[in-house]
């Protein structure tokens, strides 16, 4: 009973009490992580003017997962074995596999603004998974969080016009995030491993079911010829891989899990300014709208505080 008291917290989405203030370089890694990751979806749909999306996506993390083992070596650090070696495995199939092959072909026909907003289901989706693993009870919060983020893409389709927008595509990127919400969760199941070596299985894991689905879907793998296209790979690679991971830890490491979450929510907004300055999309009032029920049913049934999970804590 003292082990799954144990899983239960350390699986759930925190809520602590976040009356500790960041410090000022904490602060400044936590914003820009959220302007690193809130880039990531315009400059995916960028390298799609040359890269087929799976081979996109195997480029990018073929180049990350070389980061990370090269920064293993000059570290020293070993490679997890046991379960330890399980866990970052299967984090790597749930992850960068599963989430993004979803991922790459999501964004071939959903605009960059909108797949962000989607993406910042995943503190909610956390609270579903951890349900349905039986390690924590579901509560009214989060179901009411999850009505008010369906009314708010109810409301993003209703508001776009005729073929805007495609359902299967939008599904898909529902289902990335489903996918990383469930690979959070099974990590937290297996021993901890050292965070770069991890990412290093992970990726390189990714890397595999990436291309996979490259050679199967009958991709040509070309090296990019544009200076835009280079610049995007770049960025995805240094900047949002490997930097931006880095930092995310860095604040997680010196804030409350909770407070860290509200960078999922954070995003989508700075991605909607540089999805429309530098992709031309079109934001809509009703997109605004909607996309503002979808963030506000993810902080309500996912981030704010409830009794039963101080009770819990």
């Amino acid at each position: 009973m003292a082990t799954k008291e144990r899983i239960i917290k350390s699986v759930a989405v925190p809520v602590e009490r976040t009356s500790v203030l960041l410090d000022r370089l904490t602060l400044v890694a936590f914003t820009l992580f959220i302007l690193f990751a809130a880039g990531a979806p315009v400059a995916i749909r960028f390298t799609y003017a040359e890269l087929p999306p799976f081979w996109s996506g195997t480029a990018r993390f073929s180049a990350g997962a070389l980061v990370f083992w090269v920064l293993m070596l000059l570290r020293k650090i070993p490679v997890p074995r046991g379960q330890a070696l399980v866990g970052a495995v299967l984090f790597g199939i749930f992850s960068v596999g599963g989430a993004f092959v979803l991922a790459a072909w999501g964004l071939v026909k959903t605009p960059a603004s909108l797949a962000s907003v989607l993406m910042a289901l995943v503190p909610l989706l956390t609270l579903f998974f951890v349900y349905l693993h039986g390690l924590e009870s579901l509560r009214w919060q989060g179901l009411m969080g999850s009505l008010l983020a369906v009314a708010g893409i109810a409301v993003v389709f209703g508001g776009s016009t005729g073929g805007a927008l495609s359902i299967p595509h939008v599904l898909a990127m529902i289902a990335a995030a489903a996918f990383l919400a469930e690979a959070g969760v099974i990590a937290k199941k297996f021993p901890r491993s050292h965070p770069i070596a991890m990412n290093a299985i992970a990726m390189t894991v990714g890397v595999s079911i990436l291309s996979m689905a490259s050679l199967l879907s009958g991709e040509r793998w070309v090296i990019p010829s544009q200076a835009n296209t280079w610049i995007a790979l770049t960025y995805l690679v240094f900047l949002v891989t490997v930097i931006g991971f880095l930092l995310y830890l860095y604040v997680l490491r010196r804030w409350t899990a909770s407070g860290t979450s509200y960078a999922f929510v954070m995003s989508p907004l700075v991605t909607v300014i540089l999805a429309a300055q530098l992709a031309g999309e079109q934001i809509t009032s009703s997109f605004i709208l909607g996309a503002g029920l979808v963030l506000s049913g993810v902080v309500f049934g996912a981030l704010l505080p409830s009794k039963a999970r101080d009770n819990a804590g």
